[in-house]
């Protein structure tokens, strides 16, 4: 792929997040649906659960311990989904979710952080 058409993907992948972080409430709601969907298509499930600890931590807890950092950590989380990270939550590291793209890690971790 040539360097133009990346660059043009990536400039037009930030004018859909800002459109989603604008649209009112209902449209926000639509896109937050996405997340659920995205958990089982990209297999989070294998190891996430919504309320109990299996190999990774639960998607609750995720949700409660960064609640009051919400807009930071949405794309700190999206970073971590792609790339993998450790440290944060034991001694078995996140893998990186080569399946994931960067925006649709977004979507997961906004999802995940708005979790009651």
């Amino acid at each position: 792929m040539s360097a133009r058409k990346t660059v043009t993907r990536r400039i037009a992948a930030s004018v859909a997040l800002v459109a989603v972080s604008t649209l009112p409430a209902p449209a926000v709601r639509a896109a937050d649906a996405a997340g659920p969907k995205l958990f089982e298509d990209k297999r989070c499930y294998i190891c996430h659960e919504m309320d109990k600890v299996s190999l990774g931590p639960p998607l609750k807890a995720i949700a409660a311990r960064h609640a009051a950092r919400r807009d930071v950590m949405t794309e700190v989380l999206a970073h971590k989904i792609v790339h993998g990270g450790g440290g944060t939550w034991g001694v078995v590291p996140m893998v990186p979710n080569q399946w994931v793209s960067l925006d649709e890690a977004r979507v997961l971790s906004g999802w995940i952080l708005g979790l009651k």
